[in-house]
């Protein structure tokens, strides 16, 4: 079934989409705000809210500060975002705690991913950041650490040759837990302009180590119902979750069983349909959607 646009739906078609979900999961960059709110975006939610729903967010970005995360949602108009939000760093240190895990942790991500393992009272090593220039001096970081038990990659824009040399060595041990949060091969820095993301370096990894990642980040099954554990939600056919970008967010729906709305503010219509992932609904805009909610949800 090809995806339906929610703008040309007409007022019983409009009432069934609002009745087939009772959960909002929505992601954040490039659907709530890009550099500045969204127009509309808050409103949305808020609407959403009125109609009985509940409002949740999911986000590939461990990079944002808990503060960063707090002035964001507070500029777009939604109070308590953050108490809402899953994002990997949270998904992997409470995974981390469900395996009892005791060991160190080599981390080939960002410094907050790092700073919110340290506060969970995990040990974590990292880096280096810089190489040494002759390739011989390489051999440094094959030696293997006894003290690594879990290597963890989640949104590192350092990575480089001795960081992947360090986690394959350590992935050799097949007791090593590898972990991977945001998946992004690509990110929207610039439009039509080809920007690389830190999942394609995920991938080397895991295809000269020969192991597959646990995924806690979109769009891993596991980071999805770890999302609707959180926000004690028990069936995935009820959630709605809202993105922008067709292979993390679209493919995580299509991944746990959740229905899916693309918006078109990172990929347009022929993009869309011209991808092999479809949603299930699609709409400009969530502030586009806000008089078509007023006009035909109430």
């Amino acid at each position: 079934m090809k995806p339906v646009n929610l703008m040309e739906v007409d007022c019983d078609g409009f009432k069934r989409f609002i009745d087939s979900f009772d959960h909002v999961f929505s992601d954040c960059d490039g659907v709530i705000w890009s550099k500045e709110p969204m127009p509309g975006a808050g409103k949305f939610f808020d609407l959403m809210k009125s109609l009985g729903k509940t409002v949740h967010f999911v986000s590939n970005n461990s990079l944002r500060s808990r503060q960063n995360y707090e002035v964001q949602f507070k500029a777009a108009g939604i109070e308590n975002g953050f108490e809402n939000l899953t994002i990997p760093s949270t998904a992997i240190a409470e995974y981390l705690k469900s395996v009892n895990f005791k060991k160190s942790v080599y981390c080939v991500s960002c410094p907050e991913t790092i700073s919110v393992l340290e506060s969970h009272g995990f040990k974590c090593k990292e880096g280096p950041d810089l190489a040494a220039d002759y390739y011989a001096d390489f051999l440094q970081y094959l030696e293997d650490d006894m003290e690594i038990g879990a290597v963890v990659f989640d949104s590192d824009f350092k990575v480089n040759m001795p960081k992947m040399y360090k986690a394959i060595t350590y992935l050799r041990r097949s007791d090593v837990i590898f972990i991977s949060g945001a998946t992004d091969r690509y990110v929207p820095l610039k439009p039509g302009v080809l920007s690389l993301g830190t999942g394609i370096f995920t991938d080397i990894v895991r295809e000269e180590s020969k192991r597959n990642p646990i995924q806690l980040g979109k769009p891993g099954r596991v980071f999805g119902e770890f999302a609707m554990k959180r926000a004690n939600v028990s069936d995935p056919s009820r959630v709605l979750f809202i993105g922008d970008m067709i292979e993390q967010d679209v493919g995580l729906g299509k991944a746990v069983g959740f229905k899916t709305l693309l918006v078109l503010t990172n990929n347009t219509k022929e993009q869309m349909l011209d991808h092999q992932i479809q949603p299930d609904y699609y709409a400009d805009s969530l502030g586009s959607l806000v008089p078509v909610i007023k006009d035909k949800a109430f």
